[in-house]
């Protein structure tokens, strides 16, 4: 026969110890549900955070990429118009500022928060300004020179413009994935532009 005397007696004496353990696990339990609680919030504030960069980012390269793409569909018109003994004339300063590309403002802020992105996001939109910097580099160097005994290819300028325009196409469209944005159209004429590039490396090629 049970003692129930003997039990409540003992259980009396573990009253204090089962009380501190049965508030260490409500601590513990508060502690880990606390924890998931911020991890979660975090991760919300980091994916808000990679969205808004994305999104800023996106709005800065559709208007360079415009900008590029007029650049090099412009540089390969004069080309195909002028001819190539007569470019070089062709590309004065009047021609520079009507193509000149907008200085980037968004991406040089948020430089350092460009390896937040995806992978393939963040390294294209790099490429991008690289490519962006090497064009307007080379666009003054087009112009005659006539202390130069030498000239420089439209190449130097179409390649790094064209590539700019084509190849972060694809971030662009994983941007509107990230972000839930309505897709743009990204098709630009690039078609003087190629024909020129075209005809200059069938040139050069011919007089290596």
């Amino acid at each position: 026969m049970v003692d129930w005397h003997a039990v409540y007696v003992e259980l009396k004496g573990w009253q204090t110890g089962i009380g501190s353990l049965l508030g260490f696990v409500a601590l513990g339990a508060g502690a880990l549900i606390n924890y998931h609680l911020s991890r979660r919030r975090d991760k919300h504030v980091r994916s808000e955070e990679i969205s808004s960069v994305a999104l800023a980012l996106y709005g800065e390269v559709l208007l360079l990429r415009i900008s590029a793409a007029r650049l090099a569909r412009f540089v390969g018109a004069t080309y195909l118009r002028n001819g190539a003994s007569q470019t070089e004339s062709s590309f004065d300063k009047y021609f520079q500022e009507m193509v000149e590309i907008p200085e980037p403002r968004i991406f040089p802020a948020l430089a350092p928060k460009i390896g937040m992105l995806p992978p393939l996001i963040a390294l294209e939109i790099v490429k991008f300004y690289a490519r962006i910097d090497e064009a307007k580099a080379w666009l003054p160097r087009m112009q005659d020179d006539p202390d130069r005994k030498y000239s420089y290819s439209i190449i130097q300028v179409i390649e790094p413009a064209v590539n700019a325009v084509r190849f972060v196409a694809p971030a662009l469209q994983e941007i509107e994935k990230l972000t839930g944005l309505t897709p743009a159209s990204l098709d630009l004429d690039l078609k003087d532009a190629m024909s020129a590039w075209d005809i200059e490396q069938e040139y050069n090629d011919a007089h290596d």
